[in-house]
């Protein structure tokens, strides 16, 4: 019988759940939103791994170079090791149906599919059901659903205003900071 793997991921969004853009101001400094950097330093890494889920439409569209999204993402995981938190894996899409080029073309790993998750899945061993998605978008929530992770919904970025889809996430948070604060809890009340 196979053993159920008991690994949690926790999935956030980079722009409007971390970060106010993906993109380095003109210092070279990243535009963390208000404590959002302490809240990823609040996660029990002996308990989660930490991902970041996050679909490029802007790359998509031509919005976004993806050289100036790589140099982002370099600089976001030397601030995050800096402070201490391990980031196990990048998970970005640039793909998108009408995009424009080479970006234009249908992908599972676009939310909201929920490739990522499941590639997560495999490559880390993880526990879907046991696993977090914190988003800002509709189409955030229903990917973790789909992939039947627990879900909360920001109010910071977008806050689920873009209304692509109809969902209804566990949990409606103010930022990141109450997410992660949420998720302890949730996962204290298991333990004791």
């Amino acid at each position: 019988m196979a053993k159920i793997p008991d690994k949690q991921g926790l999935f956030f969004e980079l722009d409007g759940v971390v970060v106010a853009s993906p993109r380095l101001d003109a210092a070279g400094d990243i535009p963390f939103l208000d404590r959002a950097v302490e809240a990823l330093a609040r996660i029990d890494p002996r308990q989660f791994r930490l991902f970041v889920a996050t679909s490029r439409q802007d790359i998509a569209f031509g919005d976004l170079k993806e050289r100036d999204f790589t140099r982002f993402c370099e600089a976001f995981l030397r601030r995050m090791q800096a402070e201490g938190i391990t980031i196990s894996k990048i998970y970005s899409c640039p793909y998108h149906p009408k995009g424009k080029g080479r970006f234009r073309k249908d992908s599972v790993f676009r939310k909201p599919g929920p490739g990522i998750f499941k590639m997560a899945q495999q490559e880390f061993d993880l526990n879907l059901q046991r696993s977090w998605m914190i988003g800002h978008t509709t189409g955030d929530v229903l990917a973790a659903q789909r992939a039947e992770l627990g879900t909360i919904l920001l109010r910071t970025g977008r806050g689920g205003n873009d209304a692509e889809f109809t969902v209804e996430p566990h949990f409606v948070e103010d930022d990141l900071w109450h997410a992660v604060a949420r998720v302890n809890q949730f996962e204290y009340s298991l333990r004791v």
